[in-house]
């Protein structure tokens, strides 16, 4: 059950976030919301104990909404008051953030992840399996028998199956020096070149975190990791036609006489039996 009010922002304890404050996008929601007012309100939860008392409500979601609020110098704030615990208020918190617009392939990746792990603490372990329908993929359980993490996610959240796996691979499987690197970057919002990286052994992603130390483009550091293509090895057949086509008369002619071939006879159709033998 949840209840919709108004509460001073001063009485609101923001803890730790999933995902830190931008100020430079705090002001841009502060603008909106001084001129449209607040749309959606944020979330709290009862924590009546919180700083002796001084903070009786615990920010569920919506610290951008928040830190606009105090940017605009507001007192009060709408809110939505929801009785949650605090794996299920980490839960909401990262359901509302997962997909913004702003938020990069990399990131989305890890916060899908922190939903399962949170998850797993709160419900149990997630397994494999479970009822028919889990067979083509990563088939985790939650919340009630039977039930498909990514169908969760997908009531949640409005993804599928296809690109929760796609997130899970890169949240789960990329190395955390190599999600490091990559943070801030053009790399971190292209799924395929993450999908692509997730997927190779992790002895292989050290490697590329280590030429990212002296090259920080990665897709420079693939390419540069690239094997050489072997070279297909000249015959000497075709070397002794370009030789041919470089010599003078005078060398031609001491190369027949050496071969045994008579200079004045003979010369042209020796010379495309080569040819063709040589294209053959």
């Amino acid at each position: 059950m949840a209840t919709l009010k108004s509460i001073p922002i001063a009485s609101i304890f923001v803890g730790e976030r999933a995902r830190p404050v931008d100020e430079e996008h705090a002001l841009a929601i502060a603008a909106s919301m001084a001129e449209r007012g607040l749309i959606n309100p944020i979330t709290v939860r009862p924590t009546p104990a919180a700083k002796g008392g001084k903070t009786p409500w615990s920010l569920v979601a919506g610290a951008h909404r928040l830190r606009g609020g105090e940017l605009n110098e507001w007192t009060e704030i709408d809110a939505l008051i929801v009785s949650t615990d605090v794996a299920e208020a980490q839960l909401i918190e990262i359901s509302e953030n997962l997909f913004r617009n702003e938020l990069s392939q990399l990131d989305r990746g890890m916060f899908v992840v922190k939903f399962r792990e949170i998850a797993e603490e709160k419900h149990g372990k997630i397994v494999r399996g479970g009822n028919r329908k889990s067979k083509d993929h990563d088939g985790p359980l939650m919340f009630a028998p039977g039930r498909e993490l990514s169908e969760r996610v997908q009531e949640r959240l409005g993804i599928g199956a296809t690109t929760y796996k796609r997130l899970s691979t890169i949240g789960l499987k990329l190395h955390p020096g190599l999600r490091a690197a990559l943070r801030g970057t053009p790399a971190e919002d292209d799924q395929k070149l993450l999908l692509k990286l997730a997927g190779m052994p992790e002895t292989e992603q050290a490697g590329l975190v280590g030429g990212l130390k002296v090259e920080p483009d990665i897709y420079r550091v693939l390419d540069a990791m690239k094997p050489e293509k072997p070279k297909k090895p000249v015959s000497l057949l075709t070397k002794l036609i370009s030789v041919w086509d470089e010599a003078d008369e005078e060398t031609r002619s001491e190369f027949l006489v050496h071969i045994g071939v008579d200079p004045l006879e003979g010369l042209g159709d020796l010379m495309e039996s080569i040819k063709r033998e040589a294209a053959a």
